[in-house]
C-alpha cells in the first residue's frame, strides 16, 4: 500500500505526544510494508534542520518551510472575517505547489490528511489523484478552545476563544465530509462527530506505542511530568496542579518532588526551590527522563483523543494519576492500572497515597504496561487499520 501522509510540523525530536503519535504511525505503516511518503510543513515552532536517520529510514520525505507563527496584526484583521485563525495559519502556496508536484510524480493508494490543520489543501488531492482520502482525527479541535475559554476568568480572553472555538466548529463540520473516511482516537470522538454530522465511515484508531526498552528499575518516587508547554491544556493543567494540588501534597510530606519538563516550559514556569518545584527544559530523552522518576502526573481539563504520554508512561510501568479527560479513550481501570482524580483533593489523596506506599506504585505500574502490550501495540493498532483502509478502497472503486 502506497501511502501520503499530509503533516503540519515535523515529527523530531520525540519530546512531545504529538511528535511520538505521528512518528509511531509512520513507522508502523512502514513496518506493516507500506511505502510511506511524508510531505510535512516545517514551521518556525517546530523546525528541523537535518532530518535524522529514525526518519528517512522508514518514509521518503519532504518540507515546506511555513511560517505559522500568530501574527498579531494578522489576527486581528482575522476579526473582520469569517475565516478561522487556527486554520489560516497553515496555508501556505509553497505547500500547496510541492503538494501538487509530489502528486504528479508518484500515486498513492491513500492520502492521509494528519488532522484538521492540513484540510485546506483538500481540493488539491481531490482534483489530482483518486486516492482514498482520510482524515486522521487526533482531536475534535474546537472542543479544546471550547473547553479553555470556559476555564478561564477573563471576559475578553473568554470572548476571543468562544470565537475562535465558533469558527473552527464551523470549519470542522465542513470538512468532515469532504473525506471518504476518517480515524479517530477514541469512540467518544467518534460519536461527537457523528453528532456534528459526520456520514463517512469512521474507524477508531487509538494510538500505537512500542514497549519501551527495559532500562534498570529507578525507586526514586519523585512526581513528574513531562508534556508541551506549547499546548495550551498542559499549561492550563500544570497551572491548576503547581497553585492547587502541590501545596497540599507537600504539606502532608515536605520532603516531596516535582519535575516538570517538556518542550516551551522554560519560558512558561520556573523552578521554585522553597516548595520543592524544579523545571527541568527540554529534555533529550523522555523515556530516560521517565524511568528517573516513579509518578506520573496528567492533569488535564481540556483536549479530546487519547494522551500518548499516558501510555507511553504505561509502557515503560510508571505509576500515573490522572484526570479523567487525561485518560479518556484508554481502556484503563481505576485503581488497577492509573489513578483518576478530577478533583484538588481526590488529586492530591491519589499523589500522597503513592508517595507513601511504593509497593503501589510498582502493581500500577506492573498493570499498566500489561494494558498497553495488550492492547496498544504496533502490530494490532496498524493491522487494524491497514485493514479499514483496503475496505475503504474497495467501497471507493465499487461506488466508481
Amino acid at each position: 500500500m502506497r501511502i501520503l501522509q499530509l503533516l503540519n510540523r515535523v515529527p523530531w525530536p520525540l519530546f512531545d505526544g504529538g511528535s511520538v503519535g505521528y512518528y509511531n504511525f509512520i513507522k508502523g505503516y512502514a513496518e506493516a510494508g507500506c511505502e510511506v511518503t511524508v510531505l510535512a510543513m516545517n514551521t518556525s515552532r517546530h523546525n528541523v534542520s537535518e532530518l535524522p536517520k529514525e526518519l528517512t529510514n522508514i518514509a521518503t520525505w519532504h518540507l515546506v518551510e511555513v511560517d505559522n507563527r500568530i501574527n498579531p496584526l494578522d489576527a486581528f484583521l482575522n476579526l473582520f472575517s469569517s475565516q478561522s485563525y487556527n486554520i489560516q495559519r497553515f496555508e501556505s502556496a509553497a505547500f500547496d505547489e510541492k503538494l501538487k508536484f509530489v502528486l504528479n510524480q508518484q500515486t498513492f493508494d491513500v492520502v492521509v490528511f494528519e488532522s484538521l490543520f492540513v484540510m485546506p489543501y483538500y481540493e488539491t488531492v481531490a482534483i489530482q489523484t483518486n486516492a482514498l482520502t482520510v482524515l486522521r482525527q487526533h482531536n475534535v479541535e474546537h472542543i479544546i478552545w471550547n473547553t479553555l475559554a470556559n476555564r478561564t476568568n477573563s471576559l475578553v480572553k473568554k470572548w476571543y476563544l468562544k470565537l475562535l472555538a465558533a469558527r473552527l466548529q464551523t470549519y470542522e463540520q465542513q470538512a468532515l465530509n469532504k473525506v471518504d473516511a476518517l480515524t479517530t482516537l477514541t469512540v467518544h470522538d467518534k460519536q461527537t462527530l457523528i453528532e456534528l454530522g459526520c456520514t463517512k465511515p469512521i474507524h477508531v484508531t487509538p494510538l500505537a506505542v512500542s514497549m519501551s526498552e527495559e532500562l534498570p528499575k529507578n525507586e526514586n518516587l519523585t512526581v513528574f511530568h513531562i508534556g508541551s508547554m506549547e499546548w495550551m491544556p498542559n499549561t492550563d493543567g500544570i497551572r491548576w496542579f503547581i497553585n492547587e494540588v502541590w501545596p497540599k501534597v507537600i504539606s502532608t510530606i515536605p520532603t516531596a518532588q516535582l519535575h516538570l519538563a517538556g518542550r516551551g516550559i522554560d519560558g512558561v514556569l520556573t523552578s521554585d526551590t522553597k516548595n520543592n518545584i524544579l523545571v527541568d527544559g527540554e529534555v533529550a530523552d523522555a523515556a530516560t527522563y521517565m524511568n528517573e522518576h516513579g509518578i506520573m502526573i496528567v492533569p488535564l481539563f481540556s483536549g479530546s483523543g487519547i494522551r500518548v504520554k499516558i501510555l507511553e508512561g504505561m509502557a515503560a510501568g510508571k505509576a500515573i494519576v490522572s484526570t479523567s479527560l487525561g485518560a479518556q479513550g484508554i481502556e484503563y481501570t481505576h485503581n488497577k492500572n492509573i489513578l483518576i482524580a478530577d478533583t484538588t483533593e481526590s488529586f492530591a489523596h491519589a499523589v500522597i497515597d503513592l508517595l507513601q506506599s511504593p509497593q503501589k506504585v510498582g502493581l500500577l505500574g506492573d498493570a499498566g504496561k500489561l494494558l498497553v502490550s495488550k492492547t496498544y501495540s504496533y502490530e494490532k493498532v496498524i493491522g487494524d487499520v491497514i485493514d479499514f483502509y483496503r475496505i475503504q478502497i474497495q467501497n471507493k472503486v465499487k461506488d466508481v
